[in-house]
């Protein structure tokens, strides 16, 4: 929409603007009326109350933002609700002592005119054409950055997500997950029939994880026998071949690993991904380290560094000398062995003589906020970081989604313990 100022009176809200005018929010006591002392009470809520004139603005908001969807006939009462909620979350806000200063919100009624390619001042008068007090509209903006940080602070407590929760979530995206890819899988199968009786049914189930427990130390998973099981190789088969039941155990499966028991109605399976390729495979490397660490506190630190690096040198055990004098004890104990790691995950000096150390060299003294390093890289490796990709994008979308419910649920709680009291019906 052309936002220029020639053509005068034809401007109305877009984007985030229209978006921040037709947020219901406020508990404003100032003038939004032509008369307060003749503005009456619609809702007491707690210790504040909601005018005639908040609720007025709050639905002329609602309707620039809805437009023509506006549902007039229960207009009013959402109106109020959200005005409710709204105060219900400020004064929490303010019981946790959540404060904005002149400046924060002069910076967010800038930033939403320049996203509608306008000045302050123009951006009033587009405010103004629209009906909107401008000083309503910056209340109100206060207010939902006040609101933003009382729910990101209360949301922040719920963190803890489980790992059944990750797997379910992947498993039920899992045929836009496999999309593209092939594998080449293993069955061994027992059969049920279509008219099996319950009992005949739970026995099947029993022997098929009694086949899963032997094909998981099998040496070969064909010839892995139980309860006349049948074995086939299904050979190379895409993802758009194979049932959601195939497609959910194989997100959570890489190559050479076998399943969890899958039934469908040919019976009880147990796979085996033999291959797989296709798609789209996200790469990470990895390298195993192991150093010693003589701490800054330590006396001549740097000089006892450098004469632990000539003994490593002349042949000096490398275990043995960590285990006597790294400071870092996690790892002295295991002779210095930091395990195999993301290089990324290390401090930035410490990171980078990782990916330039040549394999089983001995690196000159790397200084951190730590001490003194001597560092040797053991072993790299690249692996397939699809499924840890996978997970870290699952835990983000569950935390989110938990952290709305949560808070939405808490501010539930607020309205439930709150003393309300309608002056004026909708």
């Amino acid at each position: 929409m052309d936002m220029n100022n020639t053509a005068m009176g034809k401007h109305t809200l877009s984007g985030p603007a229209k978006w921040l005018a037709g947020i219901a929010l406020t508990v404003s006591l100032s003038a939004q009326a032509a008369d307060v002392n003749l503005d009456q009470i619609a809702v007491v809520v707690n210790q504040d109350v909601i005018l005639m004139s908040d609720v007025r603005q709050a639905m002329r908001r609602m309707q620039v933002s809805e437009g023509k969807n506006s549902k007039t006939d229960t207009l009013a009462q959402r109106a109020m609700d959200g005005l409710i909620l709204d105060s219900l979350q400020l004064q929490a806000a303010k019981r946790a002592g959540i404060k904005l200063d002149d400046t924060n919100i002069d910076e967010a009624v800038a930033s939403v005119a320049q996203r509608n390619r306008l000045s302050v001042d123009g951006f009033k008068k587009v405010l103004q054409r629209e009906g909107i007090d401008f000083n309503g509209f910056r209340d109100n903006l206060s207010n939902q950055l006040l609101i933003n940080e009382l729910k990101r602070q209360q949301s922040s407590r719920s963190n803890q997500i489980s790992e059944q929760e990750i797997s379910d979530l992947i498993a039920s995206e899992s045929e836009q997950i496999t999309k593209g890819k092939s594998y080449h899988i293993q069955d061994l199968l027992i059969t049920t029939p279509a008219n099996i009786n319950v009992a005949s049914f739970n026995a099947a189930r029993r022997n098929a994880d009694q086949l899963r427990k032997m094909a998981i130390t099998s040496k070969d998973f064909m010839k892995t026998r139980f309860a006349n099981n049948q074995a086939t190789d299904l050979g190379w088969k895409s993802s758009d071949q194979l049932s959601f039941a195939y497609l959910k155990e194989l997100t959570d499966l890489e190559v050479g690993q076998v399943s969890d028991v899958v039934h469908d109605a040919r019976g009880f399976h147990v796979l085996k991904i033999v291959e797989q390729r296709g798609g789209s495979e996200v790469k990470a490397s990895q390298v195993r380290v192991r150093h010693i660490l003589i701490a800054d506190t330590a006396p001549d630190a740097q000089a006892k560094a450098e004469s632990i690096r000539q003994q490593l040198q002349q042949g000096g055990d490398f275990a043995t000398l960590a285990k006597v004098n790294s400071a870092d004890t996690g790892s002295a104990k295991n002779g210095g062995d930091l395990g195999w790691s993301d290089s990324k995950r290390y401090v930035a000096s410490f990171a980078k003589a990782v990916e330039t150390l040549p394999l089983n060299t001995l690196s000159p003294l790397v200084r951190t906020q730590f001490g003194y390093h001597i560092i040797e890289v053991m072993e790299r490796n690249e692996i397939d970081a699809s499924r840890q990709a996978l997970e870290t994008q699952a835990r983000k979308i569950i935390l989110s989604k938990k952290q709305e419910q949560d808070y939405d649920a808490w501010v539930q709680g607020l309205r439930n313990d709150a003393f309300i009291e309608y002056r004026q019906k909708p």
